[in-house]
């Protein structure tokens, strides 16, 4: 039975995430989940309270996939920080881009207030990998509140990403280009346009 029913929350939320692939996701219910998974609706409401209560897990799932996808070395050539930078606002487009239920559960303009706020720990993780990825490369001044600055510099991002889909429905080239821009801007008020070389490696290798 246990087996069963691990069995059975896969395919709940791999059903959820193939829809949030074609629909809305306040146009998709619990039973239609259900339905598309070919589980009971009993035993669906039985592993999740509501539909609030799926996407909850399955954010958990996608919020694992970005870091992943984040934390992967640099391997193109990379002369400033800015590249470093521009390299994983870049990551950030090109996953949301594949993944539309990220997309929707993440940045999207109807994504609920409650999963925002869980998105919030994930916007933190992926600021200490930005932040650790810098300094694979380069040696950063000391900033007492850095986690706090590099989360701040996801969240505005974040805020051009969810513009960009409100508008066009994805991430756009240009509105990436945009959170670069802003991310670069907000993070040189803590660190200089030069920062010391790391002779690691990574480019040497």
């Amino acid at each position: 039975m246990h087996a069963r029913g691990i069995e059975r929350r896969k395919r709940l939320l791999a059903a959820a995430r193939a829809m949030l692939s074609e629909r809305e996701l306040d146009d998709i219910s619990l039973g239609d989940v259900a339905v598309r998974a070919g589980v009971p609706k009993g035993s669906a409401y039985h592993f999740y309270d509501d539909i609030g209560d799926l996407y909850a897990n399955l954010l958990v799932s996608l919020q694992t996939e970005l870091l992943e996808d984040q934390r992967r070395p640099i391997r193109a050539r990379v002369r400033g920080w800015q590249d470093v930078v521009a390299i994983l606002t870049r990551r950030g487009m090109d996953y949301y881009n594949r993944n539309p239920a990220a997309r929707q559960l993440q940045i999207g303009p109807k994504t609920p207030p409650e999963l925002k706020r869980r998105d919030r720990h994930s916007d933190a993780a992926i600021g200490r990998l930005i932040a650790q990825h810098l300094e694979v490369w380069f040696e950063l001044p000391a900033i007492p509140n850095l986690s706090a600055v590099f989360f701040r510099a996801v969240e505005i991002a974040d805020l051009m990403f969810s513009l960009s889909v409100l508008d066009n429905a994805t991430v756009t080239v240009e509105m990436c280009a945009e959170a670069e821009r802003a991310m670069t801007a907000y993070l040189q008020t803590y660190l200089t346009a030069t920062l010391p070389s790391r002779r690691t490696r990574i480019e040497r290798r």
